[in-house]
């Protein structure tokens, strides 16, 4: 994991169905908010992304790797300011022995920050 508990750190996992929930907690010292808007920082989408992969990776048991992004929203700001807390709710699902559809979305109690819909690959280097 390149992000967890560096960039984010899981507070909690709630799986319900196909549906697990991370609620993570963003961490406001991390060393990419010394380059990204110092001073006023903002959660970059790469970031996001890589938490969202890191989540699927979590779930489907296996280090994953992004092989197609269909959709992916940035719809909001989020500022570990404005979102200390958030919600990874995604939705992992093998679609073949090494490939899984991935739909996800982060989001706090107030609005949706981002939405991705893709296909994740088992990553066999790790």
């Amino acid at each position: 994991m390149l992000l967890e508990n560096r960039y984010y750190r899981t507070i909690s996992r709630k799986t319900d169905g196909q549906q697990t929930v991370f609620r993570i907690a963003i961490l406001p010292e991390c060393d990419v908010y010394k380059g990204h808007f110092p001073g006023d920082p903002v959660c970059p989408g790469v970031c996001n992304i890589e938490t969202i992969k890191e989540c699927a990776s979590a779930v489907a048991g296996r280090p994953l790797r992004i092989t197609t992004i269909k959709q992916c929203r940035l719809t909001a700001i989020a500022t570990p300011a404005v979102c200390p807390e958030a919600d990874v709710t995604v939705t992992v699902a093998n679609t073949a022995d090494d490939t899984y559809s991935v739909q996800a979305t982060i989001a706090d109690a107030q609005q949706t920050y981002m939405t991705f819909k893709g296909t994740m690959e088992a990553d066999k280097k790790e």
